[in-house]
Order: C-alpha cells, then sequence, then structure tokens
C-alpha cells in the first residue's frame, strides 16, 4: 500500500450531450486532459481523484494509472486519440478536438504549463441520469 497516496478534488462540467462523468466511469473515456498547472503536477500514479460536477453533485473517484504530460492540446489528442479524450467526436476531428479544449476555461495557459492526459480506474461513482 501507498502511505504516500493522497486524494484530489477537482471539478467537471458534465451535460447531457456531453456527460463526461459517465464516459470516464464506462471507460468510453479513457482519459481526461488537464491544463498541467501546479494542481495537477503534484498528482502521482496511485494517487485518488475525485471528479464532481459542481452542478448536479455528481462525481466519479479513481485512481490514477497513468498520467501522460503534452505541450499542447494539439499533441495529446494526437497521441491519446481525439475520440479516447472526446468521445463525441472522431479521431479524424483533431481540429475541432482541439477548439473543444481551447474553449474550457483557463485554456491558454496550456502555453506556459503545457496539459496533462490522466487515466483512471475507477473506483467509486454516483452518476444520476
Amino acid at each position: 500500500m501507498n502511505c504516500n497516496k493522497k486524494v484530489h478534488k477537482c471539478s467537471i462540467i458534465s451535460t447531457p450531450s456531453r456527460p463526461y462523468l459517465k464516459w470516464l466511469k464506462e471507460g468510453i473515456k479513457t482519459a481526461e486532459g488537464r491544463v498541467n498547472t501546479e494542481k495537477y503536477r503534484k498528482i502521482a500514479i496511485g494517487d485518488e481523484i475525485v471528479f464532481t460536477d459542481t452542478q448536479s453533485g455528481d462525481y466519479i473517484r479513481g485512481s490514477v494509472i497513468f498520467k501522460h504530460i503534452y505541450t499542447t492540446f494539439e499533441e495529446m489528442l494526437r497521441i491519446e486519440g481525439v475520440k479516447n479524450m472526446l468521445p463525441f467526436l472522431n479521431d479524424s476531428e483533431l481540429s475541432r478536438g482541439i477548439q473543444v479544449y481551447e474553449s474550457f476555461p483557463g485554456a491558454e495557459r496550456v502555453q506556459q504549463f503545457g496539459c496533462v492526459a490522466i487515466g483512471l480506474n475507477i473506483i467509486e461513482s454516483r452518476i444520476r441520469n
């Protein structure tokens, strides 16, 4: 057992048309992409993350199974796969995927911090819908 394991709390916006929590739980979305700010740089493999939708209170809790660091959203989407990160798009829709990530609040910080794809093994969830 990893005695240094930490629990990280993060928010996520999950909507009926883009149910990110459900996709992560079901393994349809294989990684969560974030700007690699200090908060995400502190996450280690084996740590737990709780992603909570602040609107609904739905959440997933999982252990980190991988953490891949990239310099740009384009690099992340090319390597991880557009469909793996954004299941409502196809892998051929790279430019649309980049636009989606660039539309998230704070996305411009990717130029300074890069980004990270975090893979989870889901331990617990509460998703109502």
